[in-house]
């Protein structure tokens, strides 16, 4: 997941005595504090609650607070900021106070991490997602079987030909975790309704054979998903049928783009990929059969998005 910062509060005037060196300390979070993801933010990322307290000595105007290269914002007039982090691992906070000209007065840091939680199943990210959803019903070939209500995260689908769009979703609990996961990407990208071919079949990759006797689709299982176009907020449609131009040579999150469209289109799916919101992905440059839609799925121990390579990856 990206590295993202919200500031909760913002405010300056943090001076005391002019005459009094300036020095700042880090009254909190000491170092090496451990905090857990396990807060939803409004963006719909799984963020940390991180409380900064500083003990400040001299006048300063301001004192920012930086997390790595993100602006945290500034402390209020009793040296405190409440924010939230959304990166994973180990993260370097850094106070800088400067004076009423911004010249740079003194720095401190602290060092901190930030992990996911630990949960007793999937259905317990789908809980910290806030996920409304039933369990079931039981299909074949789908491990832990759920059904949610749309909007996941927020997010709207709709089934490609559909007059309104879906009231619930049926796949894997994976695959529902892997979407609400998607659904602040989508929203950054200004994505309001996603339209999508369907979740599960139980099927062959080769659909001429006969399931279980063949190299069985992700979508058997439930945890794939055929992504075919995006809608904005200003109601404009990304079709990947009709707006996605086949890259001839280069690898897909490197080639060039041809028109806005095309552009866009790039850029969402490459950055979903980047994410790790799933394992593979197929575009219209794998084959025919995917010229119309993403497949998007959670195939293990894979990592997938290029062009084509028949025979190496299952859909």
């Amino acid at each position: 997941m990206r590295t993202m910062a919200i500031l909760m509060v913002v405010a300056a005037g943090c001076g005391v005595d002019e005459s009094e060196p300036v020095t700042l300390t880090f009254a909190y979070p000491a170092p090496g504090a451990a905090f857990t993801r396990d807060t939803l933010a409004t963006s719909g990322f799984l963020v940390a609650d991180v409380g900064v307290e500083l003990d400040i000595g001299g006048s300063v105007a301001k004192v920012g607070i930086t997390a790595g290269d993100i602006a945290l914002g500034d402390l209020d007039g009793e040296g405190m900021l409440a924010a939230q982090l959304g990166a994973l691992g180990p993260v370097t906070l850094t106070a800088t106070a400067v004076d009423d000209a911004g010249e740079l007065l003194a720095t401190a840091s602290v060092d901190i991490s930030v992990a996911d939680p630990e949960v007793d199943s999937c259905k317990g990210w789908l809980d910290l997602y806030k996920l409304d959803y039933t369990v079931g019903p039981n299909n074949q070939g789908v491990a832990d079987p759920i059904t949610v209500k749309i909007p996941i995260n927020g997010m709207s689908f709709r089934y490609s030909g559909g007059t309104a769009p879906r009231k619930t979703l049926f796949g894997d609990c994976t695959l529902m975790k892997s979407l609400a996961e998607a659904a602040p990407i989508l929203r950054a990208h200004d994505v309001k309704e996603v339209t999508d071919i369907g979740v599960y079949n139980y099927r062959c990759i080769d659909q001429s054979l006969t399931p279980p006797n063949c190299s069985m689709s992700q979508h058997a299982y439930a945890k794939a998903i055929d992504l075919a176009a995006f809608t904005t907020t200003d109601d404009t449609t990304y079709t990947v049928k009709t707006d996605w131009v086949i890259d001839p040579a280069d690898d897909t999150c490197s080639a060039s783009t041809e028109g806005d469209k095309d552009t866009y289109l790039h850029q969402l799916i490459c950055e979903l990929k980047a994410n790790h919101v799933w394992n593979i992905v197929l575009t219209p440059n794998y084959n025919a059969d995917h010229r119309d839609h993403f497949h998007v799925d959670l195939t293990k121990n894979s990592d997938f998005i290029t062009r084509s390579l028949p025979g190496l990856v299952d859909d």
